[in-house]
């Protein structure tokens, strides 16, 4: 099992009242649900200057555990992505992307909303906390609007150690685009949408593996090398092969996911793709995909 033989460390409640300012356009097109039980809150000036620079920026939306989430760390399944697009009086305005699990993106639902990290008043910081106001689920895309928070936190996102890639002669990856459990592909024979560290006439030799944990990995492929279809959100299953010293071979493990980030690289033409698991797999003839999968929280009730 990969997550064994491979690197194995690997305040709450603000807002707002109604809906009245997230009802943008006709309501009798949209189903809008506010939360009951709301009060409105005004945010300090560096707080809204700081929430207004937001804008344009992704969200990653979480669960919002019961204690404190700096103290805790993160380490729930990400719900859903969002841009930022608006701060006003009723909340922060946002527009969902990649929705993981609508089903829990519901008003009164307490979440972690993590941005790229930034600082602010001398202080690193990633994430606030907040409670879900209401939810536009009729609009395209679907919107999202949270209350006002009234500060930010720095909170550890990462339950797995992330293990630094240095020598891509000891790591093989192959990726298709599609989701575990399905009829097709057979994996083992099919040719993959992305290689990585591979001399087959794809130019699989211009990607690398930047990290890898037990929760997830990290590559860099060349921008023409990618299938326009992976998004953020899109399913994968990936096939890691790491060289075994001891056995002096490669042995492949296999994992499906989700595209959980998708940006430049740090090079002209390089695209950075992250990686989140949700299955491990085990070569199974019998398979419809040659492939056998179990969900990791089955596994060790976590995912990253």
């Amino acid at each position: 099992m990969m997550d064994a033989a491979l690197w194995a460390e690997f305040t709450l409640v603000v807002a707002v009242a109604g809906a009245g300012g997230f009802l943008l356009g006709r309501a009798a097109r949209r189903r809008v649900l506010p939360a009951d039980g709301l009060a409105r809150v005004v945010p300090s000036a560096a707080m809204a200057g700081f929430l207004r620079d937001l804008a344009a920026a992704g969200l990653d939306i979480t669960p919002a555990g019961g204690g404190d989430p700096e103290a805790e760390g993160a380490g729930h399944e990400s719900l859903a992505r969002c841009t930022v697009l608006s701060l006003g009086p009723d909340g922060l305005l946002c527009e969902l992307s990649a929705n993981a699990a609508p089903d829990d993106i519901r008003p009164g639902a307490r979440v972690l909303c993590f941005f790229p990290p930034r600082r602010l008043d001398g202080r690193r910081v990633n994430a606030f906390s907040s409670v879900i106001a209401a939810v536009d689920a009729v609009a395209e895309p679907p919107r999202v609007l949270f209350a006002t928070p009234t500060r930010v936190l720095a909170v550890a996102r990462r339950r797995h150690k992330r293990k630094r890639v240095s020598d891509q002669r000891f790591v093989r990856v192959r990726l298709w685009l599609a989701a575990p459990g399905c009829a097709r592909p057979y994996f083992p024979t099919a040719s993959p949408d992305v290689w990585v560290n591979a001399y087959d006439g794809r130019h699989g030799e211009d990607n690398a593996v930047t990290d890898i944990s037990a929760g997830g990995l990290a590559l860099e492929v060349r921008a023409g090398l990618l299938p326009a279809s992976l998004i953020e959100g899109s399913p994968v299953v990936i096939k890691c092969s790491l060289f075994q010293f001891r056995e002096k071979r490669f042995r492949p493990y296999w994992y499906a996911g989700v595209v959980r980030g998708l940006s430049a690289g740090p090079g002209d033409g390089l695209r950075r793709v992250a990686v989140g698991f949700t299955h491990v797999g085990a070569p199974d003839d019998a398979a419809p995909q040659g492939v056998a999968w179990t969900a990791r929280e089955q596994q060790q009730g976590d995912d990253r």
